[in-house]
């Protein structure tokens, strides 16, 4: 099993910024208290143009996300 954790991804190959990795059964919820299936791994978008919100789609390569 993972451990618990949180990672905010990268992507230097496509020059990009990627989704909130999520690992070891976290729980996630909405704002609006909407509890989403608990994943032992989970890709959460951050781009905030994900069609699967709140999970990634990788739109991020679409529109060239960086956060920086």
């Amino acid at each position: 099993d993972c451990q618990p954790g949180i990672e905010i991804m990268q992507d230097p190959e496509r020059e990009v910024s990627a989704g909130i990795f999520v690992k070891g059964g976290i729980p996630i919820e909405a704002e609006d208290g909407t509890e989403y299936e608990i994943r032992n791994r989970a890709a959460l978008c951050r781009c905030g143009r994900s069609c699967n919100k709140p999970y990634c789609d990788a739109a991020h390569i679409v529109i060239e996300y960086r956060d920086n």
